[in-house]
């Protein structure tokens, strides 16, 4: 908040006040919160990677990216795609999107938005290595700007979910941008989001000022800061004492805590993410679905998410989160049953278990679950032998081969299920995405028509079939579905913990 000005009377200051307050201003000129507050402070766990809109976009920095930018569609809180910058759209054919670009959009430099700046901002996405895959199925070369607010994109081939992967496209003003350079741009990014970035003081904060011209809903505050607290007990100490109005990543083992206490909210949603334990399928004996089948019945999904997780989440019952638009909610994976472990393990040949090797990151987390499988596996004959890698280590070695079992969390980004089936179970996705070298012919079927059909419905009924074959099938043991969590000051409404961990922080108000 900006340092008022002292004035040299008391009277002066009362008058002052009594003025600001019938206006209904704050004392730097913006309008007012409700509550008083003209400043929103949130606590993060880290800084983002980068301001650059088509840099790495991993979920962290994403968070920061969308209070500047806006998208083309935007994700809606049950994975569908809404309304953003492109307030409406129609197919002509198969291959054949026409967007209409909304009106009266102005750019943080004054700049109007217009269809070119759109057409522009798809090009820099497809040229990006973060982005690409998401807008590949677009011929640029093909499509057209039709007028101001009009853009035809056509397509190599239809696309499913090409509204969700849309969502990933930030939209610059194609002349500031084009000048700056990406590099000198990320420094002073300048979209048409709520906020404007303001200030970045590396490893301590970010501050960005309100967009009193933004089109859609107007923050309440005049200034939102983003503060770097590494540390969870201290963002945890911040939110408890009113240091900060928002916490975010805070620790499981603080929430129970924090739920006693009257001050504070704690904000709930299905987040995209899950977690399982993988298999080499490729490899035996876990090349034998009743081997893995067998594990995943000697693993007591429950008690761990229990113990490791807390209150946060929910024990998985599928390959993607109940958040993932295409989630089939019927599915009955395998139950916690040591007997019938014992009799899968005997059916495949194995009466007297077998020697496996669980391989996992030095995340404390990770290796807790670990050793929580080692011992439960060791009722059933299985013996077991834990190695602990690095984290690079470890990713290399997944994406590369040479593991049987490991520990891996899979983040849905596009809130669809296209994204969290087909790069992680089709025969034809990259190992560093199915990172279990799974393979079943009628699963690639039914994950191709969901890729490259338009019809919703026949893509939902496609999902829903091969969720059930993979179930069966077990390449993961489904775990955990994790949750995205924020604790707000009791006064702070208007918050939503969304799916995507994108929040919308000038929807906050204070009471």
């Amino acid at each position: 908040m900006k340092k008022m000005r002292l004035l040299r009377t008391c009277l002066a200051a009362v008058l002052c006040l009594s003025l600001l307050s019938a206006c209904g201003k704050s004392a730097d000129g913006g309008a007012a919160a409700p509550g008083g507050k003209d400043t929103l402070v949130v606590a993060v766990a880290n800084e983002p990677t980068t301001m650059d809109p088509y840099g790495k976009n991993d979920s962290t920095s994403a968070n920061f990216k969308v209070q500047v930018f806006d998208t083309l569609l935007a994700l809606g809180p049950d994975g569908e795609a809404v309304p953003c910058i492109a307030e409406s759209w129609e197919y002509t054919d198969d291959t054949t999107l026409v967007l209409h670009i909304r009106d009266g959009v102005v750019f943080h430099n004054g700049d109007p938005l217009t269809a070119d700046d759109v057409f522009y901002s798809i090009g820099q996405t497809m040229a990006s290595t973060y982005l690409q895959p998401f807008v590949d199925v677009i011929d640029l070369e093909k499509s057209t700007v039709d007028d101001e607010h009009t853009i035809t994109l056509r397509m190599t081939q239809p696309c499913g979910p090409l509204f969700s992967q849309l969502c990933y496209v930030y939209i610059v003003p194609q002349k500031y941008h084009s000048e700056k350079g990406a590099e000198a741009f990320a420094e002073e990014p300048v979209g048409s989001g709520p906020f404007a970035l303001s200030k970045w003081v590396r490893g301590d904060r970010l501050e960005y000022t309100a967009n009193d011209r933004y089109w859609g809903t107007k923050p309440s505050v005049n200034k939102l800061i983003m503060r770097v607290i590494a540390e969870p007990s201290s963002r945890t100490v911040e939110i408890e004492s009113g240091g900060v109005d928002i916490a975010m990543n805070i620790s499981a083992s603080d929430l129970p805590m924090l739920e006693e206490n009257p001050d504070v909210q704690i904000l709930r949603a299905d987040s995209y993410n899950n977690c399982f334990i993988g298999f080499d399928c490729t490899l035996a004996p876990y090349d034998n679905k009743l081997v893995r089948q067998a594990i995943s019945c000697a693993i007591d999904k429950e008690s761990i998410v229990q113990t490791v997780y807390g209150t946060t989440g929910s024990v998985a019952d599928g390959p993607i989160s109940p958040a993932i638009w295409g989630y089939n909610p019927g599915l009955k994976p395998y139950a916690y049953d040591p007997e019938k472990a014992k009799q899968l393990l005997t059916e495949a040949g194995y009466p007297d278990g077998i020697d496996v090797v669980i391989t996992t990151s030095d995340a404390q987390l990770r290796i807790d679950i670990a050793e929580m499988v080692q011992n439960q596996l060791a009722a059933v004959g299985i013996r077991t032998s834990v190695e602990v890698l690095e984290n690079a280590t470890y990713l290399d070695k997944i994406v590369n081969g040479g593991f049987q079992m490991y520990i891996l969390t899979w983040p849905t980004y596009t809130g669809d299920a296209d994204y969290g089936l087909s790069d992680t179970f089709h025969t034809g996705s990259a190992t560093w995405a199915n990172t279990a070298r799974y393979s079943n012919p009628e699963v690639d079927a039914l994950l191709d028509i969901g890729a490259n059909t338009i019809d919703q419905d026949a893509r939902r009924d496609a999902y829903y079939k091969a969720q059930e074959l993979i179930v069966e099938d077990c390449p993961w043991v489904f775990l955990w579905n994790s949750e995205e969590i924020a604790v707000a000051r009791s006064s702070v409404q208007g918050l939503e913990a969304p799916p995507s961990g994108r929040y919308s922080f000038n929807k906050v108000t204070f009471a």
